[in-house]
């Protein structure tokens, strides 16, 4: 992946949390108490030149309602 501020070939990185065993991921949902929530993990990517970071669902056709 390419950086879109200095374009330098950007690294894939893994996003931690403070909490042990805490995972990020994207969620969405219709609203309504039994409506099913939607999710898709996060794949984490940073500039080694610049430091500028980069988030990109892996699943994102999971996400559709």
């Amino acid at each position: 992946m390419e950086c879109m501020k200095c374009k330098a070939e950007m690294l894939k990185a893994k996003l931690k949390g403070d909490v042990v065993g805490t995972v990020v991921y994207l969620t969405t949902k219709k609203e309504g108490l039994f409506a099913t929530e939607k999710n898709s993990s996060v794949s984490c990517y940073v500039c080694p030149k610049c430091g500028y970071i980069e988030l990109a669902a892996d699943n994102p056709q999971n996400l559709i309602l």
